[in-house]
């Protein structure tokens, strides 16, 4: 089956899981806070953006490979909005003492992804480099190391396949 082939710009998105630091309510307060430590759930929403093929571009954007990078969309690490900040996360382990979601900040480093060990065209390369395709997954930042969290559409360009 054929599929479009990933250029520079086209999204990444998933879901990555963070380590955690802030306060939390205290169930037996005084005082009203305690500290506290987990794990949440963050929105991963970037775009293919490094290592890009050199050789190979169309409609002049370069083609993405199995060893391009992806990055954040920009404001996504700033809080309180951005949705890979520590105020946006969900779904906290452990779930109580419940999480103050403005006082919480990720202490994993956040932002790469890379292409998946299993993905990328069996037939196409440039330079000994399989050209990323349509929904292969990226191994985005996840804090706990978990594979495979996010994927890659190709929204830039509409016309150019190759075989998975």
């Amino acid at each position: 089956m054929a599929a479009l082939l990933v250029v520079k710009g086209d999204p990444v998105r998933g879901t990555d899981k963070h380590n955690v630091f802030g306060q939390a309510t205290n169930p037996a307060a005084p005082p009203p806070t305690v500290p506290y430590k987990g794990v949440g759930s963050f929105s991963y929403e970037g775009t293919m953006s490094e290592r890009l093929s050199d050789l190979l571009s169309i409609n002049g954007v370069p083609v993405a490979l199995t060893d391009s990078r992806s990055s954040l969309n920009p404001g996504q690490t700033a809080p309180p909005v951005g949705k890979h900040s520590g105020p946006a996360g969900s779904d906290f382990i452990p779930p109580t003492p419940q999480p103050i979601p403005t006082s919480l900040q990720i202490t994993d480093p956040v932002g790469t992804g890379t292409a998946n060990a299993n993905v990328g065209s069996a037939l196409v390369s440039v330079g000994g480099r399989a050209v990323l395709l349509d929904g292969d997954a990226i191994d985005t930042c996840d804090g706990l190391g978990v594979k495979a969290n996010s994927t890659v559409t190709a929204e830039t360009q509409d016309f150019v396949r190759a075989s998975e």
